[in-house]
Parts: structure tokens; C-alpha cells; sequence
């Protein structure tokens, strides 16, 4: 479980970190296949896909990852947007 809405807010990236996996250099390889199975998962859900540079070190909050709240496809994410409950990240 990670800590993407905390204190009422969805937290989520202010832009995308170097190594995401929505753009060119993606970490570890990732092939498109995975994220875009990863989108769907996440979509279906109506969850979403954390940064994976935030996982795991233990921080308050591990927010949204910008590449895949670029894309718009989870509902529930488009709800707090228009409800003005996103709190953006370095």
C-alpha cells in the first residue's frame, strides 16, 4: 500500500522524474507491454500508479507518478483534481 492521499489530498508529482517509466528512459527496462498492463491494472482499480523514485524509502507521502497522471485515465484521479484536492511534489 503506498501514501498517495494523505491528509485529504492526492499527492502527486510536479513533473516527471528522469528515469519514468511513461518516458524514454525508462527505469530497469521496463518493456511498453508492462506499463501499459500496469495502466490498465491501475485504471480498473481506480487506483493509481505511485512514483517509483518515492517507494520505499520510508517518506510520509509517495505520490502519484506525473507520467501516469499525464494521462487522465483513472476517474478517481480526475475527481480530485476537480474537487481541488491534489497537493503537487518535488
Amino acid at each position: 500500500m503506498t501514501n498517495t492521499f494523505v491528509d485529504g489530498k492526492v499527492h502527486v508529482r510536479k513533473r516527471k522524474c528522469d528515469t519514468c517509466i511513461f518516458g524514454p528512459n525508462r527505469l530497469m527496462g521496463i518493456d511498453q507491454a508492462r506499463v501499459d498492463q500496469m495502466t490498465r491494472d491501475a485504471d480498473r482499480a481506480e487506483s493509481c500508479i505511485p512514483c517509483h523514485h518515492h517507494l520505499h524509502v520510508d517518506a510520509e507521502v509517495e505520490p502519484v507518478c506525473r507520467g501516469y497522471w499525464d494521462r487522465k485515465s483513472s476517474a478517481s484521479l480526475r475527481l480530485a483534481a476537480a474537487l481541488d484536492m491534489v497537493e503537487w511534489h518535488d
